[in-house]
């Protein structure tokens, strides 16, 4: 696979160090001469010096060929406008936009790109999941939606009901269970046992009473 990094720093180097071990093809292009310098000395790769949001650089880095483009700088504006360049003119099958502010990945969604990647939203998610029961899996649709992983307590609202009596708020679909290591992808009479893993897509605004629900649990609300 080919593939171009732009964007030199922690994030595009961790992406190298991932693919090339794997023998794909790797150009990183970024602006800084002394990223590029050390980027030379470090890896397998070419390594080209300039912007990536200038069209001549970007045909220099191959991404007319290109199997797949990533667009990872600190800088949100620029992410945006390579990944549209790349999407648009260079019609690169496999584009990916590093967001850097979270808020901004509607602006991303709403221009056409989809696949995103909030760093700093995948840390938060990251470290909820590690103080948490549930799981966070995915977010989409620019936040606004989840995928989650919930395991049916005993006590839980939904245990040993059907799927279309469990009350879930419009829009929630119960995409797998996993019982005891085996994956069931249930219809609306799947009956919820106790221990059910469930893997759920829920709007970002349902995603608290869905957990409510699996989990049998109020959330706490401090008082005066």
């Amino acid at each position: 696979m080919y593939v171009v990094i732009v964007g030199g720093g922690r994030v595009g180097r961790d992406i190298a160090e991932l693919l090339l071990p794997e023998g794909h093809d790797v150009v990183i292009l970024d602006r800084d001469e002394e990223v590029c310098n050390q980027l030379t000395r470090e890896y397998d790769a070419l390594i080209i010096k300039g912007d990536g949001t200038d069209i001549e650089y970007l045909k220099e880095a191959g991404v007319n060929k290109a199997d797949a483009l990533l667009a990872v700088t600190g800088d949100d504006k620029v992410n945006l406008i390579v990944c549209q360049l790349a999407q648009k003119l260079f019609k690169v099958p496999r584009v990916v936009g590093r967001v850097n502010e979270p808020k901004n990945e509607s602006v991303f969604v709403t221009l056409g790109i989809r696949s995103t990647v909030s760093t700093t939203r995948a840390s938060a998610l990251y470290i909820k999941n590690e103080i948490t029961e549930e799981r966070t899996v995915l977010t989409i649709a620019g936040g606004k939606a989840e995928i989650l992983e919930l395991e049916v307590k005993k006590h839980s609202p939904v245990a040993n009901t059907k799927i279309k009596n469990a009350g879930f708020p419009k829009g929630v679909h119960v995409l797998s269970i996993l019982r005891a290591d085996k994956a069931i992808f249930p219809d609306d009479e799947t009956i919820i046992r106790p221990g059910d893993i469930l893997t759920i897509l829920s709007r970002l605004s349902t995603a608290g009473e869905v957990k409510q629900l699996v989990n049998g649990k109020k959330r706490f609300r401090f008082g005066i």
